[in-house]
């Protein structure tokens, strides 16, 4: 089942523009690259990456925590 209410998922969307979390999926679901957000607690730095990327490097706070919204949604 798919997780919409994930507090980072909805932050990503918000910066992207979108008011719902479902309108952002569809928007990026059949995308190459996606909009990714650092899950890491004290960061939000969010990014374009690849959409099953589960441990990208962020670039603000230097952890391997960038997670693509469709993995955190856990459509892939």
């Amino acid at each position: 089942m798919f997780n919409l209410t994930h507090p980072k998922l909805v932050a990503l969307a918000e910066s992207e523009g979108y008011s719902e979390v479902s309108d952002f999926l569809e928007d990026h679901a059949l995308g190459s690259i996606v909009p990714a957000i650092c899950t890491a607690p004290d960061c939000d730095h969010t990014a374009d990456l690849e959409p099953d990327q589960r441990a990208g490097f962020c670039e603000v706070c230097g952890r391997p925590s960038m997670k693509s919204g469709l993995v955190i949604a856990r459509m892939i």
